[in-house]
C-alpha cells in the first residue's frame, strides 16, 4: 500500500452537486438525520464510469490496499472506505449512507481485498527472519466488505456527521494515512518472502496489524506475487554489486595501464553502462503505476543504504 495523493485528480462531475441527478441529491438531502434512510436512498453514482476512471488515473490501475493491478478477468470494485450500507462491528449503525458518494471515501479495490471470503493467509510474526522461514498459509477469511474497526477510544459517527475526527479508524487509508508508518516487509535476502508486516509503534503498528488482516495483505497467492518480485530485486541487486565491483578492478590504475591499446581497454565503460541499465530496471519497479511499488521502494532505499554508499 503506498500513499496518494487525492487531490492529484479532480473529483469526478457524477459526483459533484447538480450531476448525480436530482432524485439521488434530493434524497441524500432529505434524509440525513433520520433513523432509516437507507430505503429512499439507494443512488448509484459512484458507479459511473468517470468515477472509475478517475479512480483508475489516482491509482494508475492498481488496487489501493494492495497495489496489484487489475485483472481483464477481475474488474475493479469501487469500494466505499467507510462502509456505505453496514458496518460489520456494529450491526445497529446502519452504514455511512450519507457519504456513499463522497469523493473521498471511494477507493479502487480488487475483488481480493474488498469481498470477503476464504482465502490461504499467512500468519503475521514479528520476527522476519521466522516469517519468512517458517510461515505457512492457514484457511481463513479475509477482504474487506462492510468491516470498519475502530480503536477502543473511537466514537463512531451517525448519519450526517462529516467529522470523523473522533472515530480512530483501524483501517488505513492511503488517501489519508502513510501506510510506510504502519507497515513493514520482510526482506531477508537468504529468505525472500513479500510477506508485510505491522511496524512503528502505538497506534501505527495496531493500524498496519488489523489493516493487513482484514484487506488480506499476506492472503497466499499476493505474497507469491511479491516474492517473485522481490527475487527479481535481489537478482538484479547482486549483479549491481558484481558489475560495480568489476569496473572498480578494471579502472585499478595498474590494469588499466595493462589494457591500455587492446580491445579490452574499452571493457569498464561498457560494463558501467550495463550497471546504469541495471539499476534503471530496479528504479522502474519503483514507479507510481508499478505492482507493488512500495515494497520496491522500501527495497530500493535499503539496497541504496547497505551496498551503494558502501
Amino acid at each position: 500500500m503506498r500513499k496518494v495523493a487525492r487531490d492529484a485528480v479532480h473529483a469526478p462531475k457524477s459526483l459533484l452537486p447538480g450531476e448525480a441527478g436530482p432524485k439521488e441529491l434530493l434524497a441524500a438531502v432529505e434524509h440525513r438525520g433520520k433513523p432509516q434512510p437507507k430505503k429512499a436512498f439507494e443512488y448509484k453514482a459512484y458507479k459511473r464510469a468517470d468515477v472509475r476512471r478517475a479512480l483508475e488515473q489516482l491509482f494508475h490501475g492498481k488496487c489501493a490496499y494492495c497495489e496489484t493491478s487489475y485483472s481483464a478477468t477481475a474488474p475493479v470494485d469501487i469500494e466505499h472506505y467507510r462502509p456505505k450500507g453496514a458496518v460489520a462491528e456494529d450491526p445497529a449503525h446502519g452504514g455511512y449512507w450519507w457519504v456513499a458518494m463522497d469523493w473521498d471515501n471511494l477507493l479502487p479495490s480488487c475483488i481480493d481485498c474488498n469481498r470477503k471470503r476464504g482465502q490461504r493467509i499467512f500468519e503475521v510474526s514479528t520476527n522476519l527472519e521466522e516469517l519468512a522461514r517458517t510461515s505457512k498459509p492457514i484457511s481463513g477469511q479475509a477482504g474487506k466488505k462492510d468491516s470498519f474497526p475502530l480503536a477502543g477510544s473511537g466514537a463512531r459517527a451517525v448519519y450526517n456527521a462529516m467529522d470523523f475526527s473522533d472515530e480512530h479508524a483501524l483501517l488505513l487509508n492511503p488517501c489519508r494515512d502513510d501506510p510506510a508508518s504502519s507497515l513493514a516487509y520482510s526482506f531477508d535476502p537468504k529468505y525472500p518472502a513479500g510477506l508485510i508486516l505491522p511496524a512503528g509503534d502505538q497506534p501505527h503498528a495496531e493500524r498496519g496489524a488489523v489493516s493487513i488482516q482484514v484487506y488480506g495483505l499476506n492472503r497466499q497467492k499476493l505474497v507469491e506475487d511479491r516474492t517473485r518480485l522481490l527475487r527479481r530485486l535481489e537478482y538484479l541487486g547482486d549483479m549491481v554489486i558484481d558489475l560495480a565491483s568489476s569496473i572498480q578492478e578494471l579502472e585499478d590504475p595498474a590494469v588499466a595501464a595493462t589494457l591500455a591499446g587492446t580491445p579490452a581497454a574499452g571493457v569498464a565503460a561498457r560494463l558501467r553502462l550495463l550497471r546504469d541499465r541495471t539499476l534503471a530496471e530496479i528504479k522502474a519497479t519503483t514507479a507510481d503505476d508499478a505492482p507493488y511499488s512500495s515494497m520496491a521502494r522500501a527495497w530500493f532505499g535499503r539496497f541504496k543504504t547497505q551496498f551503494l554508499t558502501a
